[in-house]
């Protein structure tokens, strides 16, 4: 089965993007840097799903959508996900984003020159965080 995943490149003035490391104890990618974003739950849309999970992950609320990055594919212990990405941006306070208690630990903005941390805790051949920051990266230089 495939599972509809929404998730958020949220951007700042300064076009860096946010991510949140997830706390130790996570089943999925525990420890790992990761993105605002879940599952597209049933009679929701993608953008719904989008707005709903910036919203539960970090009190933000979704402004505007700049683009939609290329779809990506990956699979869980419970079936294929694939994860449709957008680059946004929010309304709100950036500096005191509202963290989900339990599930992530820390949380940044991410620069060019801060992709390798995206790299941390993840095998070898887990780089779709670090390679869809990238794009998002590459995306803004363009806007």
């Amino acid at each position: 089965m495939t599972h509809t995943v929404a998730t958020a490149l949220i951007i700042n003035p300064n076009r860096e993007v946010f991510v949140q490391r997830r706390s130790p104890t996570r089943r999925l990618f525990p420890g790992c840097w990761d993105l605002a974003g879940g599952h597209v739950d049933p009679g929701e849309t993608v953008e719904q799903a989008l707005a709903r999970e910036i919203f539960e992950e970090t009190g933000w609320e979704l402004a505007n959508t700049l683009t939609e990055l290329p779809p990506k594919s990956w699979h869980a212990a419970d079936g294929k996900r694939l994860e449709r990405q957008f680059v946004v941006t929010v309304k709100g306070d950036l500096t005191r984003p509202i963290l989900e208690d339990g599930k992530v630990d820390h949380w940044c903005w991410i620069g060019e020159g801060d992709l390798p941390i995206l790299l941390e805790n993840r095998s070898d051949i887990d780089t779709l965080i670090h390679d869809s920051i990238k794009e998002a990266l590459e995306f803004l230089a363009n806007f």
